[in-house]
């Protein structure tokens, strides 16, 4: 899903930008990393909003800001054309990813205090009862369908449940039909197997920060409380780290960890890069999801549906997998090398045999302590080789995984 056309270039040249980018309850500031990455690619940003400008990046910022953009004619756009400029590595249609004001017309008051000193009486503007700005919701519903159009005709629709959530609608029978169809085209793929990115994981993926947050319902002692579940960023920039910490801390719900585990739910990807951790997240049945699912809650104040967002194009074993976990009734275990012969990996491997081994188990296989008692060797194996054992690189198990299918032991041969 993401493209490296726009990194290092200067398409945004002729752009001069404003960035004015808060949370939903103007308690933390956003602005830093946006004008950041609107540097990176050319643009200029400016530190006031004067009749130079022509973009004003704008998320539930000052009313002032707003009236004013609109009366220079500068294009009021959202968080989301950002990334989909540095995405496209050119400039896009501002008119696909507008901005919204749902505070326009309150009285022009400081942004951290206009809230909350409206009058009691006053109706705050939503897509259900003003029309201009359900047109604006609807135009970011419409790039969340293009953003799908890939996937079957049977994903649910987008609904609107509340005035700021997007969600699904994701009957069981539905996600049980979408699941065989994804089967039944993992067993249309070529032999090789081999389609995807590098052969091999990035062994020192650490892109991580602890994060908690509290429980909805506090101990009675009113200490903070880990959430049970985990996010884990991957092949992440530094700068994105730093926002995605923030819309976390600001819209709860996770805490962070350095590595899939257990408790992992959510992989987040930066670059589309084969770690690790994407290939722990497959295994163990996490969201694979690309950067944009946190600027589009972000820019909606709320955790919005992670299936627009999946990076299934590169890792087609993730829906798979994933939709296998939710309608498991027991802890998720995959079933991939269910039917493998038992394997050893040998202390040489790369990525290590620690996690190699963690793999093969968590995806049905099983592990032999001792090369005599397998029928295949992964990894460099300097031992006498034996006819009837098979030597394979470790690329077979990293591809098998990635796909959901188990390839062709020709294609993956160590020599002799």
């Amino acid at each position: 899903m993401e493209a490296s056309g726009g990194v290092g270039g200067a398409f945004l040249k002729d752009v001069v930008a404003y960035v004015e980018v808060w949370s939903s309850k103007g308690t933390e500031n956003y602005s830093r990393t946006f004008a950041k990455q609107l540097e990176d690619m050319g643009a200029t940003v400016s530190k006031t909003l004067n009749k130079q400008v022509t973009h004003v990046i704008f998320k539930d910022g000052y009313q002032s800001t707003w009236d004013k953009a609109q009366k220079t004619g500068a294009k009021l756009v959202s968080v989301l054309w950002v990334e989909k400029c540095r995405m496209a590595g050119a400039l896009v249609d501002e008119s696909l990813f507008p901005a919204v004001n749902t505070d326009e017309h309150l009285p022009n008051l400081s942004r951290k205090k206009h809230k909350c000193m409206q009058p009691k009486d006053f109706i705050l503007k939503t897509p259900e009862n003003d029309k201009r700005l359900q047109k604006k919701f609807e135009k970011m519903a419409e790039e969340l369908q293009r953003q799908k159009a890939a996937l079957d005709d049977d994903v649910p629709v987008l609904l609107f449940e509340s005035p700021r959530s997007l969600v699904y609608s994701s009957p069981v029978n539905v996600m049980k039909r979408r699941l065989q169809d994804m089967k039944e085209k993992r067993e249309n793929l070529s032999p090789t197997c081999v389609k995807n990115g590098p052969g091999r994981p990035d062994p020192s993926d650490s892109s991580c920060t602890g994060l908690v947050r509290p429980q909805q319902k506090p101990k009675k002692s009113e200490k903070e409380e880990k959430p049970t579940r985990t996010l884990v960023m991957t092949s992440m920039p530094s700068e994105k780290q730093t926002l995605i910490i923030q819309v976390v801390s600001t819209l709860k719900g996770f805490s962070f960890a350095p590595e899939v585990c257990e408790t992992t739910t959510h992989v987040l990807v930066g670059k589309s890069a084969r770690t690790l951790n994407v290939l722990m997240g497959i295994a163990r049945g996490c969201w694979i999801l690309s950067y944009e699912w946190v600027l589009l809650s972000l820019e909606l104040g709320h955790w919005i549906s992670e299936e627009p967002f999946e990076l299934s194009e590169t890792f087609p074993a993730a829906p798979i997998c994933r939709l296998e976990r939710h309608l498991s009734t027991q802890q998720y275990q995959g079933t991939l090398f269910a039917n493998q012969p038992k394997m050893f990996i040998a202390p040489a491997s790369s990525p290590p045999r620690a996690k190699l081994c963690e793999l093969v188990l968590l995806c049905g296989g099983q592990v032999s302590p001792a090369p005599q008692l397998a029928s295949l060797i992964i990894g460099p194996y300097k031992g006498k080789k034996k006819a009837r054992i098979q030597y394979l690189s470790e690329k077979w198990v990293l591809d098998s995984i990635t796909q959901h299918k188990i390839c062709d032991f020709n294609n993956y041969q160590l020599l002799q």
